[in-house]
């Protein structure tokens, strides 16, 4: 059975592609155009790159690679079905930052007391073949580091070295494949991915690439039965009301999907603002500064689902998902924090130059009585017929004084049934 799957058009859905356990325990997604990349990536509009004769003979396998999976399933064929800890299965969900700090992540992850004891990992921002993270298999790698088994879905066919924090490395990409992995130390008895309409096409974007997000979705056999996972990223460069759009997608797939169990975990963007244009921004910001002032606004960021980002949690609702019990609400999973460099490097890809140094000055000065760090929620985890205990976020992981990731990593235990 092929393992590629046709983006949807407009409304249409495409049926799901299931991979089932009488494939290969192995599969590795690759190509070999990676010479006719430079060639596409010179190309300034959406409309030159269709009518491309490069781009046009390659269409076939790029679309394959698009829409392609990468799995590694060895590791957990013929093992016992024993959780690492007694009771509970601890599943982790982590924004690795593409996996470019990669000594430090896998570091974290085999030695942290907490993390090296998750038994299932959902990780987004994951490369394969990127020079910004040394063009590394980076999921391959990290699951045989951890003797885990892992499934890859590709976003992006990426055009660029990377955002305009991580330009100026020098390291040619090779694959130049973006997007999430789940690993796992159970067997995994299908999977399939959703594919999720973007409002900025990203062939123009500073981080020049092609392609969408996805969702991967998991069923897994835990110790006391299946479990179906959703492993999330929703679009940043966008506001609530189509994040929320996405996430019901999710949920109305992951129903079809079918399990009485089910966990989304993720990475769901819910920063408060429109970040698909600098004016949609700006005003986002006059909107929150006018209806809570300056204390106000920087509260809300630990409480998107109250009032700034509640069509996201009404869409979880809606879809018979809580977050209640499976999230620890009193930490922030990442930081707006103004005195870091990447940080202010990316606030230009959304604001004419005068305008974000007027702002990085202003917030400079605000935010003093937070020490310029200001935290936000934007991982999360949501489930229906789970006990869920203990969830955690691990503040800022650092290995050597360096911080591994920009995103905190979350945690949650489900306890077995007996």
């Amino acid at each position: 059975m092929s393992t590629s799957s046709t983006p949807p058009s407009g409304d249409r859905q495409t049926p799901p592609q299931v991979v089932r356990p009488d494939l290969p325990p192995r599969f590795e997604l690759d190509h070999d155009f990676t010479e006719a990349l430079a060639h596409i990536a010179a190309i300034r509009t959406r409309r030159k790159l269709e009518r491309d004769p490069v781009y046009r003979e390659i269409k076939p396998q790029l679309e394959r690679v698009l829409r392609g999976f990468e799995w590694d399933l060895e590791p957990t064929l013929g093992t016992s079905l024993t959780a690492r800890r007694p009771g509970v299965v601890r599943v982790a969900a982590w924004n690795v930052e593409r996996g470019k700090r990669f000594a430090g992540l896998r570091h974290a992850l085999t030695h942290d007391p907490v993390l090296r004891e998750a038994d299932v990992l959902l990780l987004t921002e994951v490369d394969i073949g990127m020079g910004r993270s040394q063009n590394l298999n980076v999921p391959r790698e990290l699951a045989a580091a951890l003797g885990m088994g892992y499934v890859f879905a590709n976003y992006h066919i990426v055009l660029a070295e990377g955002d305009r924090g991580e330009r100026g490395h020098g390291i040619p990409n090779t694959k130049a494949m973006h997007g999430c992995a789940l690993l796992t130390r159970f067997p995994v008895l299908r999977f399939e991915a959703v594919d999720l309409a973007e409002r900025k096409d990203k062939f123009h974007a500073t981080e020049k690439r092609i392609g969408n997000k996805r969702t991967l979705l998991c069923e897994l056999l835990l110790p006391d039965g299946p479990l179906s996972l959703a492993l999330v990223h929703l679009d940043p460069f966008t506001g609530p009301r189509h994040r929320a759009n996405q996430l019901r997608q999710i949920v109305a797939r992951m129903r079809r999907f079918g399990g009485e169990r089910m966990l989304l975990g993720g990475d769901l963007n819910t920063n408060t603002y429109d970040l698909g244009s600098g004016r949609g921004m700006v005003y986002n910001m006059l909107y929150k500064l006018t209806r809570f002032g300056f204390e106000g606004t920087v509260e809300q960021y630990m409480k998107p689902e109250e009032i700034l980002e509640r069509k996201v949690f009404d869409a979880l609702r809606a879809g018979g998902l809580a977050i209640e019990g499976f999230n620890d609400f009193a930490r922030g999973t990442i930081y707006y924090d103004v005195y870091d460099p990447e940080m202010a490097r990316k606030a230009l890809d959304y604001l004419p130059k005068p305008v974000c140094r007027w702002l990085m000055g202003w917030l400079e000065r605000r935010l003093e009585p937070w020490d310029g760090r200001v935290p936000l929620r934007v991982d999360w985890f949501a489930g229906a017929g789970l006990r869920p205990r203990s969830p955690q976020v691990i503040e800022r992981p650092m290995v050597d004084g360096q911080i591994i990731s920009d995103h905190n990593p979350i945690l949650v235990d489900l306890e077995l049934a007996n």
